[in-house]
Order: structure tokens, then C-alpha cells, then sequence
């Protein structure tokens, strides 16, 4: 397959402070993008390459999220990879409060992104690429409200697809298994190395899919589910439950 030129590309990253946004920034980098900017709630981030640009960005406040569109109107490339676990199941005593802290970044984050970033990345015809989880397709019972938002989210890219796809632009969703980042922390099993999520991602950006599995798991899991989804779900249910 001929390379990928991405000379051109002018990238955003949400979440650009933790472990697989610093990935998705030096990946980036290495494939020699014309810009990125590294958004974060602090705008704190500094990088020896003046093509990384800090910008303060918070994707649950609107008023951020505007500014960030206007500040970043040549971005061509958005990816949505803020997120938050807060492990919480759904008989939890918080369990409120985090399925709404939850949906608030990793659903209504996202919308309002695509919302914002819409209209350049159509002028642009660029890519969005929204960072989900294997937890969007199936339910793992310990992390209920995150399954719920992250499920909401992958409806959303669907339909995001559909709508922006006819304009050009190309949305790609992102479901790796457990990655090696703080938000996995308490995850006891097999962690995915930020930078083998982030080369598969730009991999299947190229390759024009609109879903991207990261790791056995995930690819296990969808290769499943297509078949059975059933026995699929009562076995993740199954081994939750006796943990």
C-alpha cells in the first residue's frame, strides 16, 4: 500500500495530558503532521516541537469547546480521546453521579465536539476519530455506567458517520481493550501499550474503516459477537460476577 501522506494533516487531541493522548501526539509527530494541538483542561503541556501547540480545552464546558473551534478552525483531523472511568457499578452508592460524570465526557464530550469542529472538518474533508472501548459492545457489570456511556458513544459515532460521511469527512470509532494508562489502573489483566492502540487507529484511518479493534480481546470479542452475542455477554457476565 502506497504511504500515507500526512504532511498536511492539522490534528486536535482531547485528553492530550494523559497516557494515550501523549501516545497519539508522538505518533502523530513521527508521521510528520503539519500542526497539532494538545488540548487539555490545564493547557499546561510543553513539548520541545513547535508544531504541538497547548490549548486549554475542557469538552464539558461549551463555552471552552466554542472558543477551541475557533481558535483551532484549520484542524483537519479531530480526535476525541478524553474519557473518564470511574469504576463504578450500578448499585454503587455514587453510582448518580458517575453515570452522569461519565455520559458528560464520554458522550455529550464527544457530540459536542462533532458539533463544534463540524463545519471545518467538512470545509477540510477531514477525519474524526472518536477513542470508545470494547465495553461499547458488550457489559461488564462491575463498570456498568461506563459500559453505558461508552455504548451511547458508539451509537452516536454511527450516526455521526452517516451523516458527516456524506459530507466527506470520515469518522473512524476506536474500541481497544484494557490500555496501559492511568485509567486502567485497577484493571488486574492484560494491558495494550498506548502506542500499539494509537498505530492501529491512524492504521485503519488509512485503510478507510469505520471500526478499529485493538488487541486478542477486542478482536476476540467482535469476532464473537458476530456470531453469538448471547453466550458472549452471559460469559463476560459470568466471570464479573465471580471476581
Amino acid at each position: 500500500m502506497k504511504p500515507h501522506d500526512w504532511s498536511s494533516t492539522i490534528a486536535l487531541v482531547t485528553g492530550a495530558n494523559g497516557g494515550l493522548g501523549t501516545a497519539f501526539i508522538d505518533e502523530l509527530l513521527r508521521l510528520g503532521v503539519q500542526k497539532i494541538y494538545a488540548a487539555s483542561r490545564s493547557a499546561t503541556i510543553s513539548h520541545a516541537d513547535e508544531r504541538v501547540v497547548p490549548i486549554t480545552l475542557d469538552v464539558t464546558d461549551p463555552a471552552l469547546v466554542a472558543a477551541a473551534a475557533r481558535a483551532a478552525s484549520d484542524v483537519t483531523l479531530l480526535i476525541n480521546n478524553a474519557g473518564l472511568n470511574t469504576q463504578s457499578g450500578a448499585f454503587a452508592p455514587d453510582c448518580a453521579d458517575a453515570a452522569w460524570r461519565e455520559m458528560e465526557v464520554n458522550y455529550f464530550g464527544i457530540l459536542s465536539m462533532a458539533r463544534a469542529f463540524a463545519p471545518g472538518l467538512i470545509e477540510h474533508q477531514g477525519a474524526m476519530i472518536n477513542v470508545l472501548s470494547i465495553l461499547a459492545r458488550i457489559a461488564l457489570a462491575p463498570m456498568a455506567t461506563l459500559c453505558a456511556s461508552k455504548a451511547a458513544a458508539l451509537r452516536l459515532t454511527e450516526s455521526l458517520r452517516a451523516e458527516l460521511g456524506a459530507k466527506g469527512v470520515r469518522v473512524l470509532a476506536l474500541l481497544p481493550g484494557a490500555i496501559d494508562t492511568a485509567m486502567s489502573r485497577h484493571y488486574p489483566g492484560e494491558k495494550l501499550a498506548p502506542a500499539e492502540v494509537v498505530k492501529a487507529a491512524f492504521e485503519g484511518l488509512v485503510k478507510d474503516e469505520s471500526e478499529v479493534y485493538v488487541g486478542d480481546m477486542a478482536q476476540g470479542v467482535a469476532a464473537a459477537l458476530a456470531t453469538n452475542r448471547a453466550d458472549v455477554q452471559a460469559q463476560f457476565l459470568a466471570a464479573a460476577t465471580a471476581t
